[in-house]
C-alpha cells in the first residue's frame, strides 16, 4: 500500500478516487508469508548458531566435530526455542531493534543454559559429559547467535521494514486531526475529505473503505462528534476489519469492558485474585521453587560462609516486612551490612557507596543473590515468586512514609509480595530517594495485580534474567 507504503512515512489520505495512488506493493499481498518466512528465519539462524558452537566445542575439545556429544544439542534446541518464543525473541518489533534482538536472544541463552546444568546437576549425569566441550560449546553459541542476530536484523531493518512493519490506519475528522500527533508507517484518512459516509445498506462504501483500509494491521477511529462516532462504529463491526474507537476517559485507563442493566460498564480496578486463581499461582511457586532452592542451596550455603568471614555477625538477616493483606512477616536475607549498622525497620535506604554494606554484601547486592534466601519464604508460603516487592514498616522517601506519599499504596497488597516484580524488570529498584521513585513502583505493582496472569508470571520470571544484575542495584 503505496499511502502507509513503501517509504513508512506518516501520510494523510483524501479521496476515493486515487485508488492507484493506494494501490499496494507486489509484495505487500504476500507479507503474511514474508512475516512468517522471517520468523523462521531467526529461528534457523539462532538453532545453526547453537549447533556450530557444539560442533566447534567437539572439535577444540576431541579433534572431531563427529566426536562430540549430540545429546547436549538436542536438549538446548527445544528449550532455546522455547525460551526464546516466551520472550517474543521472533516478534517483529524484535527483528527490527538491535536492543531488543540480541536482548531476547541472550536471555533466552542463558535461561536455557541455566536448565541444562540444573538438569546435570538434578541427575547426577556430570561425569558423563566433557565440562570443557560444554564450555567451549556455549562460549562459542553466545559469538555465533549475537552475531547472527546482528546480521539478521540489519538485513531485515534494509529490505524488509517497509513489509514487515506494522501499518495503522486512523479514519478521523478534520477537527480530530489537527490534534492528533504524526507517526511513522501511520496514514490519516479525514473521512470528509475522501467522501465516505457511513450506510451499512451500501456495497460501494464498503468497498471503499476496503481501498483505504488496504493491508494495514490496525484501524482507529478517532472523532470529534459523538454522533459520527457512533456510526462509524456499526459501520465498522460490520466492516470484516478488526477495529478500534478512541475515546478520552479523562486520564482513566480502564482495564476492560462489562454490562450492567444493558449499559457499558468500564472496568477501573479489580480486588484480589479469586480462590481458583490464588490456588493456581501457588501450585506454580512450588513447581519452581522446590527444584530451584535444591539447585541453589550450595550458592547460599557458600554465600553465608562468606558474609560470616568478612565480619562477625549473624549470616542470615531477618527483618519485618508488609505481605498480602497488609500482615507482616519475617523476609530473609543474607546480610550484607555490618551486624552492629543493620536497619530492622527500613527507616533509612541503602544508598550507592553505603558505609553499613560489607565488601561481601556490595557483591550479593550486585547480583541480587542476598534476595536467594527469600525461596524459604515462598516455600512457607508468605511470599511468591512474582509479585511486588516487599517493603519494611519503616521505609521511606524524602523523609515521609510511603504510604503518606502514595495513597494508592496499601492496595498493592491485594497480593502476596514477591521475589521480582513488573517494577524490578523495568529497572525500578535500588534507593528510594524521591516521591517520584514510589510513585512509579507503585504505579507498576498495581498494573501488575489488575492484569495478573499465570503467563504473565512466567514473563517476569524470564524477564528477570535479564536484571539480576543491575546499575541500580545498591
Amino acid at each position: 500500500m503505496d499511502g502507509i507504503g513503501a517509504h513508512g512515512g506518516t501520510r494523510d489520505a483524501a479521496a476515493g478516487g486515487g485508488s492507484e495512488e493506494r494501490s499496494p506493493d507486489s509484495l505487500m499481498r504476500y507479507r503474511d508469508a514474508i512475516r512468517v518466512g522471517l520468523t523462521a528465519g531467526m529461528a534457523c539462524v539462532d538453532l545453526l548458531a547453537i549447533a556450530s558452537g557444539c560442533l566447534a566445542g567437539a572439535a577444540l575439545r576431541h579433534g572431531s566435530p563427529l566426536e562430540g556429544n549430540w545429546d547436549i544439542f538436542f536438549f538446548l534446541a527445544p528449550t532455546y526455542l522455547l525460551a526464546a518464543i516466551l520472550l517474543q525473541a521472533y516478534s517483529i518489533p524484535t527483528a527490527t531493534s538491535f536492543n531488543r534482538s540480541i536482548s531476547a536472544t541472550y536471555s533466552a541463552l542463558l535461561i536455557t543454559v541455566g536448565i541444562f546444568l540444573t538438569a546435570i546437576f538434578a541427575l547426577k549425569v556430570g561425569s558423563l559429559l566433557s565440562r570443557l566441550e560444554i564450555g567451549y560449546s556455549f562460549v562459542i553459541a553466545f559469538a555465533l547467535i549475537g552475531l547472527g542476530r546482528v546480521g539478521a536484523t540489519l538485513l531485515t531493518r534494509k529490505l524488509l521494514l517497509p513489509i514487515v512493519a506494522p501499518r495503522l490506519v486512523v479514519l478521523s475528522d478534520a477537527t480530530e486531526r489537527s490534534a492528533l500527533k504524526d507517526d511513522a508507517l501511520t496514514t490519516y484518512v479525514d473521512v470528509r475529505a475522501a467522501g465516505l459516509i457511513p450506510h451499512v445498506h451500501d456495497p460501494d462504501f464498503f468497498a471503499s473503505v476496503s481501498g483505504v483500509i488496504g493491508y494495514a494491521d490496525r484501524v482507529v477511529l478517532a472523532f470529534s462528534e459523538a454522533h459520527e462516532r457512533l456510526k462509524w462504529t456499526e459501520a465498522m463491526r460490520l466492516s470484516g476489519f478488526e477495529a478500534e474507537i478512541v475515546f478520552d476517559l479523562g486520564g482513566f485507563e480502564p482495564l476492560a469492558l462489562s454490562r450492567w442493566n444493558d449499559r457499558t460498564t468500564l472496568l477501573i480496578s479489580r480486588g484480589p485474585l479469586t480462590l481458583a486463581e490464588r490456588l493456581a499461582k501457588r501450585l506454580f511457586d512450588l513447581a519452581v521453587s522446590l527444584p530451584l532452592i535444591v539447585a541453589v542451596a550450595p550458592t547460599i550455603a557458600a554465600a553465608a560462609l562468606l558474609v560470616k568471614l568478612d565480619s562477625p555477625g549473624p549470616a542470615f538477616f531477618v527483618q519485618e516486612r508488609v505481605g498480602r493483606n497488609n500482615r507482616t512477616y519475617r523476609c530473609f536475607k543474607l546480610r550484607t551490612m555490618r551486624s552492629e549498622a543493620s536497619d530492622a525497620t527500613g527507616r533509612v535506604s541503602t544508598s550507592r557507596g553505603d558505609r553499613r554494606v560489607t565488601r561481601v554484601g556490595r557483591f550479593l547486592r550486585r547480583t541480587s543473590m542476598d534476595e536467594l534466601p527469600q525461596l524459604l519464604n515462598v516455600l512457607i508460603g508468605n511470599m511468591s515468586l512474582v509479585g511486588p516487592r516487599p517493603h519494611a514498616l519503616g521505609s521511606r522517601a524524602e523523609g515521609a512514609l510511603f504510604w503518606e506519599l502514595v495513597p494508592d499504596y496499601w492496595s498493592r497488597h491485594a497480593v502476596k509480595p514477591g521475589l521480582t516484580g513488573l517494577a524490578q524488570i523495568r529497572g525500578l529498584r535500588g534507593a528510594t530517594n524521591s516521591r517520584r521513585d514510589i510513585e512509579a513502583r507503585v504505579a507498576s505493582d498495581l498494573e501488575y495485580i489488575n492484569n495478573w496472569s499465570l503467563w504473565m508470571d512466567v514473563k517476569v520470571l524470564l524477564l528477570t534474567v535479564r536484571v539480576i544484575i543491575h546499575r541500580n542495584a545498591n
